[in-house]
């Protein structure tokens, strides 16, 4: 099963136990954030990310392109709590 075909399924159970409005809002916000622009500004497959600087864990700042320098790097969001 494809991860696409997965994404689908979950979506079709949540859409179908969301409380009265939520979907709505959501959808909403989705249509919002399209006709904003963001998705032309945003980064494409193959795009190389502008170099940052963030604190890690330990707030320290890290810098990306000392870690890029030295190996590969996975960046994760966290929305934290909803």
């Amino acid at each position: 099963m494809s991860l696409q075909t997965k994404l689908n399924e979950y979506k079709a159970i949540f859409e179908k136990k969301a409380p009265g409005g939520v979907l709505e809002r959501m959808h909403r916000a989705t249509d919002d954030l399209r006709n904003s622009g963001i998705l032309e500004r945003a980064l494409k497959t193959g795009d190389k990310a502008p170099h940052f600087a963030l604190e890690n864990a330990e707030n320290k700042m890290v810098r990306s392109e000392d870690i890029l320098s030295q190996r590969f790097m996975i960046l994760t969001f966290y929305r934290g709590r909803w």
